[in-house]
């Protein structure tokens, strides 16, 4: 093994921060773009939202897809590859005239590219790192709150001054440039003669006993349950970030503390994906599950009880950290309990649970207000979704493969 004064793994965490931090661009700039592509389009907030949930529906196949292919190929490449996806059709929607062009470039191209930044980028990190893998998994995922606290502000100020075609072609340019840390990404120790940080695997990592088939894995009681939670902790979040900041302003309060509750989240998120990735090497995993989906739920409780700026930032940042804490969690299990040989694609099929959530989770929370006018049922399922989660987690075992 070669004596580096930089272990090259922690080279891959900074390239995949940055990889990361595009899937989070993607994800928050939607937000400010909204509006301008609605008055643009002349189209209804129900119409626009289903850009989202399109976007949603390919993502869920490009995480497979990519994948697999991280599984097989030269990461660098792939995910370069995908990342130019983003870029065409972002550079692509700024010059849609049609409600057509706006769905294909930016529903279906930016969807199919999304999936080259964070499934890939996760799964190779794991391949670096035997011990303290889930605070560099923890550390890789908080590219996503950090770009939420960048990419806010800097999309809105984009477009306070110049156009949605200028924004759109801004983040074209924004994502080529985080993309070339790509080319830092090497698929293994191996290639570079070096061994996983911590030393070599345990010996039944590497057997071929230990390395499940996606099909094999996805059959597990243990991949079930931690389907389950990933899809009720994303469907609890995806409620509370499209509601909370509405039922701020119904309770009259101001600007300020109505955008506090997501700035603070964004923030608890970061701080809950190191701790827990931290910890995981000294407690145990299950614990952990347990704990972070019982302060997800619990939390909310902060929300409904209070109406000040002070409760919306405890609020805020105990659903972040909880929320935040489980992230770094999942990844880990999935190359624990199925081997390291098929990670990149398992752990994309794993990742659809997202795009399930996200497909349910906001139209759900518009439905519940528009037809009970309260917020409240909304709030009460996430609670409700976050204590199953919780209950759930007493149960993953690790499966033994026949």
């Amino acid at each position: 093994m070669k004596k580096n004064k930089l272990f090259y793994g922690w080279i891959i965490v900074f390239a995949a921060i940055a990889l990361v931090f595009l899937d989070g661009l993607l994800l928050y700039s939607f937000g400010v773009l909204l509006p301008s592509i609605q008055a643009k389009f002349e189209m209804s907030k129900a119409s626009v939202n289903s850009i989202f949930a399109i976007r949603c529906i390919v993502f869920a196949f490009s995480m497979v897809l990519f994948g697999k292919l991280i599984d097989k190929h030269r990461p660098e490449k792939v995910i370069f590859f995908g990342g130019c996806i983003t870029v065409l059709g972002l550079f692509l929607t700024a010059y849609s005239e049609t409600k057509l062009g706006l769905f294909l470039n930016y529903g279906v191209l930016t969807g199919i590219g999304d999936g080259a930044f964070y499934i890939p980028a996760v799964a190779v990190v794991q391949r670096w790192f035997n011990k303290r893998r889930d605070f560099a998994v923890g550390l890789v995922t908080a590219g996503v709150p950090i770009a939420g606290l960048i990419m806010n502000p800097l999309s809105a100020w984009i477009l306070s001054v110049s156009s949605l075609e200028t924004t759109l072609i801004s983040l074209a340019f924004i994502t080529l440039i985080f993309l070339l840390p790509a080319f830092m990404m090497k698929q293994d120790p191996s290639v570079m003669g070096l061994e996983p940080y911590g030393g070599p695997f345990p010996v039944s990592d590497n057997a071929e006993v230990n390395n499940w088939e996606t099909k094999e894995a996805t059959k597990t009681s243990a991949f079930a349950i931690l389907y389950i939670l990933l899809f009720l902790g994303m469907l609890s979040f995806l409620i509370v970030v499209t509601l909370q900041f509405d039922y701020a302003i119904n309770n009259n309060l101001n600007l300020l503390a109505s955008s506090l509750a997501p700035a603070s989240i964004a923030a608890g998120s970061f701080c809950g994906r190191l701790v827990t990735g931290y910890i995981a090497d000294f407690v145990d995993r299950n614990k952990i599950l347990f704990t972070v989906f019982l302060g997800q739920g619990l939390s909310v409780l902060i929300l409904l009880n209070g109406n000040s700026l002070f409760h919306y930032s405890l609020f805020g940042f105990f659903f972040g950290f909880s929320y935040g804490g489980w992230i770094p969690i999942f990844p880990s299990l999935l190359k624990d309990f199925f081997g390291k040989k098929h990670v990149g694609q398992i752990f994309g099929v794993f990742g659809t649970g997202f795009s399930i959530s996200a497909i349910i989770g906001p139209p759900l929370a518009g439905f519940l207000v528009d037809k009970f006018h309260t917020y409240q049922y909304g709030f009460y399922i996430c609670i409700f979704a976050c204590l199953i989660g919780a209950f759930l987690a007493l149960f993953i075992k690790k499966p033994i493969k026949n």
